[in-house]
């Protein structure tokens, strides 16, 4: 069970509370891919072979029941494989951002919904951005977004092998 603090609280330490996902039965958002080669594009696969250990990795995985120690994990792997950028790297290392009064991560064993979670972060950011015209022009700050939308994609591509049969990048079509 994870504890709330209080405005008050969070005035006087590092930590924070988790995330709160509105939406945690959010399966499918713009980001949503619904094609093997779309979901390959995304995490710069070219080859079956490419996909087939992806998936295999991804087996032990759901995006829309995942924890921070998970998450960090397949960000992790796709990392080291250059699937994704530094930027998006950071989406899944901090997870749902609960943190204790030093700063470090807390109740990283606690599943959520990361399709959801990355979406509605996505989501906040942009509406801060636009609430203050000066945001997206400070240093880093498109490069910021870009990392989110880019950990959105990669989400949902990710989403789309764990739940597909598939391991072609071609479409055998029969006449």
């Amino acid at each position: 069970m994870a504890i709330l603090l209080t405005a008050e609280q969070m005035r006087h330490t590092k930590a924070s509370n988790p995330f709160q996902i509105k939406n945690p039965g959010q399966v499918t958002n713009q980001f949503t891919i619904t094609e093997a080669s779309k979901a390959a594009e995304t995490l710069k696969l070219s080859d079956s072979k490419e996909i087939v250990e992806l998936k295999a990795f991804l087996k032990k995985y759901d995006m829309t029941s995942i924890s921070t120690d998970e998450l960090k994990v397949v960000g992790r792997m796709l990392y080291k494989n250059e699937m994704i950028s530094g930027r998006s790297f950071g989406m899944f290392i901090s997870g749902d951002g609960a943190s204790d009064a030093n700063g470090n991560q807390t109740d990283t064993h606690v599943k959520f919904n990361a399709i959801a979670l990355f979406n509605e972060k996505l989501e906040d950011t942009i509406a801060h951005f636009k609430s203050d015209p000066a945001i997206p022009k400070r240093e880093g700050a498109t490069d910021h977004l870009q990392g989110m939308i880019d950990a959105n994609h990669a989400i949902n591509a990710l989403s789309y092998f764990i739940n597909s049969n598939a391991s072609s990048l071609s479409i055998d079509e029969r006449a």
